[in-house]
């Protein structure tokens, strides 16, 4: 039949649901959206079918695919008004108002179908546990960690083998500080919850190499099933300027983002063509714009499917592509399976393994991924000269703000860790409260993350009667965060994961910083920092040397007054670092790129 036809149909009220449903089914399946909708539009305006409901939720369905969110909501409703308990309805009303930013009325949606009220219809298991992983998504994005956790051990409860809800109860408990992390439930054991844990989560978790490669193969292997392809098989052969693109949706004031404006500036245009293939949110701010000024190219590729972007890299004739993600949150690694360009490697946004096989080479450093860790990593080290995260001066703005405005005493050593919370371990709290009880004068000064993680800290501190000890910093923007770097005395990294940019903001700080680097790759970070930055002995190689070095600081005032001088003075180098990371990167992309042709 002819769209004419089937409009007649249903305007005549004679088309069954059946046939309405294989009718759109049909159209929606040859691209012809905008017919399909129509039908359904046309069908339910003029039936007087008992199932009408059923169709205002089909049709709610395709103008939600369609990005249609407002008429999508409409549908949805209309489905409701007619059938009052139809679960799916209200889970798919829920995801489209999440779409539309009203949390609330989602959440509470999805609440009456994980939990539904005495004297409603039978809700099947499958709906509940959907409704309740919904609900423990969104909570945990509104930093609502404690009730997530609770709502996905629900879910747990229903059907406990659910590795993707595994992951997310492992995690939130990391947010929470809430010992131990693999907290075993019923029907589920330390093993399973091992199993599950995420790339990011083991980083925090571990300093076994081996654990955080099998994780991320783990992790690749559930979630993404991708077909890879070879776009760049045709690719001509290479002349003129290399043809260098960066893949990344961090490209603004993110943790990565604020690392690469010195080093996108730094390439040498004469001999390079530097692209972005952006998906990063336009976050309005002068950093932003500079970022973006900075490629020769920028082309957003936020709307575009894995394979059309894959598509555009491809028609671009990319000579060497670098991801910005790995395995971290908003990651497209579909687009690098189907390896648009004929070399691939990654960089920053993941300091591990991605296990990906479609990434050739890893950009770091010899201190930060020596030769004995080589065997957990799937890619081939690009290694560059001084640290992977390069250091670069750029002075603190002076503040008139004064300790006793943050609540910290003028005659105590300020002990500061300001780095995610999450990062926070057992052994390293439990080092630090070592250190609390050798240095009476000492106070530890933690970032006021989520009152869940606060209490917890709080209630570990107090079983050694030190948490009164504790000062609790709220969050503010990066410019006051970097002054406040200012007013303590030494900055205590963390580990297995260490600090990252905020390492940087703490040297430019001329802040006294101890971290201890381990077996990892993200355990050594911050080492390679501090020894690029000429104060090698406090990147020490256990929590015992650690403990030490930290105790030694709090004891010698002079000691801290010359490492702030070394830094201060060291730091004049430092404003050349991003050119020289660009320039051996350059080397050996022109000795890649040149040994292929």
């Amino acid at each position: 039949m002819t769209v004419p036809t089937w409009i007649a149909q249903a305007q005549s009220g004679n088309m069954s649901l059946d046939d309405l449903i294989q009718a759109a089914n049909q159209l929606h399946g040859q691209g012809m959206y905008t017919q399909a909708q129509a039908l359904y539009k046309q069908w339910i305006e003029c039936t007087s079918s008992p199932h009408k409901f059923a169709a205002l939720f089909n049709w709610g369905v395709m103008l939600a695919e369609q990005g249609e969110s407002e008429e999508a909501e409409t549908a949805y409703r209309e489905c409701l008004k007619l059938n009052p308990h139809l679960a799916q309805a209200k889970i798919n009303l829920g995801l489209t108002l999440e779409r539309r930013k009203q949390f609330d009325e989602a959440m509470t949606l999805w609440r009456s179908v994980a939990d539904p009220s005495e004297g409603t219809p039978h809700v099947s298991t499958d709906l509940k546990i959907i409704a309740h992983n919904h609900l423990g998504r969104l909570l945990e994005t509104q930093k609502q960690f404690d009730a997530a956790e609770q709502t996905l051990v629900q879910s747990l409860s229903l059907v406990p083998d659910q590795p993707d809800v595994l992951q997310h109860y492992v995690h939130l408990r990391q947010k929470q500080c809430k010992w131990p992390v693999l907290q075993e439930l019923p029907s589920i054991s330390t093993n399973q919850l091992l199993a599950a844990t995420s790339p990011l989560a083991m980083l925090a978790l571990t300093d076994d190499p081996a654990m955080q490669w099998l994780s991320a193969m783990s992790f690749l292997q559930r979630k993404y099933q991708f077909n890879s392809a070879n776009l760049a098989k045709d690719k001509p052969p290479h002349t003129g300027k290399i043809r260098l693109a960066y893949l990344s949706g961090d490209l603004c004031t993110h943790a990565v983002g604020l690392l690469m404006a010195d080093l996108i500036e730094a390439h040498d245009k004469e001999k390079f063509e530097i692209y972005a293939f952006d998906f990063s949110p336009e976050d309005g701010t002068a950093y932003r714009t500079r970022l973006k000024q900075a490629f020769d190219h920028v082309i957003d590729i936020r709307h575009m499917s894995d394979l059309q972007a894959a598509q555009q890299i491809r028609q671009h004739n990319i000579d060497v592509l670098i991801d910005l993600h790995g395995l971290s949150s908003g990651a497209r690694p579909g687009i690098l399976a189907l390896h648009p360009a004929p070399h691939q490697g990654t960089y920053l946004g993941f300091i591990g393994t991605t296990a990906m096989p479609w990434l050739d080479f890893v950009v770091t450093d010899r201190f930060a991924l020596p030769a004995a860790l080589t065997p957990y990593f799937s890619e081939k080290p690009l290694y560059i000269e001084g640290a992977m995260i390069p250091l670069h001066h750029e002075p603190v703005q002076s503040s008139h703000v004064q300790r006793k405005d943050l609540g910290l005493s003028d005659d105590a050593v300020v002990l500061a860790c300001f780095n995610n919370i999450y990062k926070i371990t057992p052994d390293m709290f439990a080092c630090w409260m070592r250190i609390l009880q050798k240095t009476s004068n000492s106070v530890l000064w933690l970032l006021d993350d989520n009152p869940w993680a606060t209490n917890n800290l709080k209630q570990q501190a107090g079983q050694h009667g030190l948490e009164k000890r504790l000062v609790f910093a709220q969050r503010c923007t990066h410019a006051e965060y970097r002054q406040r770097l200012q007013i303590a005395d030494i900055y205590l990294d963390t580990y297995p994961y260490n600090a990252g940019s905020t390492a940087r903001d703490v040297l430019d700080a001329q802040l006294p910083m101890v971290t201890c680097s381990g077996k990892t790759y993200i355990s050594r970070m911050a080492g390679s920092m501090l020894h690029t930055a000429g104060v090698p002995e406090l990147a020490t190689h256990n929590l015992e040397a650690y403990e030490q070095q930290v105790i030694t600081l709090c004891h010698d005032a002079e000691k801290r007054t010359t490492i702030r001088n070394q830094l201060s003075h060291a730091s004049v180098e430092w404003q050349t670092a991003p050119l020289k990371l660009i320039q051996s990167l350059e080397k050996q992309l022109i000795h890649m790129v040149s040994s292929q042709t």
